[in-house]
């Protein structure tokens, strides 16, 4: 597994996940400081406090992926548990401020635990610092806030629940590299499959098939180069198929290191090879017909090639392109080969 990318899809999840809950909450405490707290009550004040933490908190997911890009590093990581961290103080604090029955429950504060461990990914480390932490200081909170007897159901709730969350944020966090592992392996098997629809398989060039998806748009190139290798049907003759591929594999590699990454080259069918450039087509030409002159093959087989060379001009066809410049090889074959001809 690439943990890179699954590293980032977390965090992008998690970015996410704050921002749209943060809103809801911003606009949810905000409402509550209204309606249920009287004017000026320390109640309204805890309300709106916690609708102004939220709303940075909003502001934060929201600027933080223009200011910083999403990657692996300790910011993102922490930036993961403040959120779950955030809702769950303001919960708690609402529970043992909220004068009113309904609320002085804790369920607020079960929901965010529970609805955090769901919503947010975070790693079994993450989750058990922040668990065990919240855990510790709900427990020593309410034994302080309540009377003993009080407290004690409560600090039972936080120990157990706080236990069980970690096991559902685990759970959870499981579940989403399950699914990442099975995206990877599906992804593979998408890059394979792509590469055998459009790869040569000897040589790891451009396919057939390939090359003519690229000659469709053939106009953003300058030049179209086909070139053939002088009589490698003898090649394949004397020194038998296997020396013949090896041949064309070693071609490939000076064919690789010396046409760019802009540039399209592929396998136009048995020892034909097309090139689309916005180089000098015919300096780039002359290049690797001395390029291949010169190379010792397997076993020191003399290779030689011929060039046809032809500009792609903007109103010209796909046939009449690849007419003109397999005429060009053709009269390079005919002049005595291992030459360039450009028209």
């Amino acid at each position: 597994m690439n943990n890179e990318s699954t590293l980032k899809r977390k965090h992008t999840r998690n970015v996410r996940a704050t921002r749209y809950i943060s809103a809801v909450l911003c606009v949810e405490q905000a409402v509550y400081g209204f309606i249920y707290s009287e004017n000026g009550s320390s109640l309204q004040t805890l309300y709106f406090r916690s609708s102004m933490v939220i709303g940075i908190l909003f502001l934060l997911s929201w600027l933080i992926p223009f200011l910083l890009p999403i990657k692996p590093g300790i910011l993102y990581d922490l930036f993961d548990m403040i959120p779950l961290a955030t809702g769950l103080g303001i919960a708690y604090a609402r529970m043992l401020y909220a004068t009113h029955v309904s609320q002085n429950i804790p369920t607020v504060y079960l929901a965010v635990l529970f609805g955090g461990a769901v919503i947010f990914l975070l790693e079994y480390k993450q989750s058990l610092i922040l668990y065990a932490s919240i855990t510790v200081i709900s427990i020593i909170a309410s034994y302080d806030r309540l009377p003993l007897e009080a407290s004690i159901p409560f600090q039972a709730d936080f120990l157990v629940n706080g236990v069980i969350a970690w096991a559902v944020s685990a759970l959870t966090y499981a579940n989403f590299l399950k699914t990442e592992t099975q995206r990877e392996i599906i992804e593979e098997k998408n890059r394979q499959l792509t590469q055998l629809s459009e790869m040569d398989w000897l040589t790891g060039l451009y396919n057939r098939r390939k090359l003519d998806v690229y000659l469709v748009g053939f106009t953003k190139y300058q030049y179209a180069i086909l070139f053939d290798l002088d009589f490698f049907k003898t090649v394949n003759d004397k020194y038998g198929h296997q020396k013949g591929d090896r041949v064309l594999v070693e071609l490939a590699s000076i064919l690789k290191t010396t046409i760019k990454s802009d540039d399209v080259v592929g396998r136009w069918g048995g020892e034909e090879f097309l090139i689309l450039t916005n180089e000098e087509g015919p300096e780039l030409a002359e290049q690797l017909r001395h390029a291949i002159e010169i190379h010792q093959f397997a076993d020191t087989i003399p290779v030689t090639a011929s060039f046809g060379v032809t500009a792609c001009k903007p109103k010209q066809s796909v046939h009449e392109l690849i007419k003109c410049v397999d005429l060009n090889l053709y009269q390079a074959k005919q002049l005595g080969r291992n030459q360039v001809v450009y028209s």
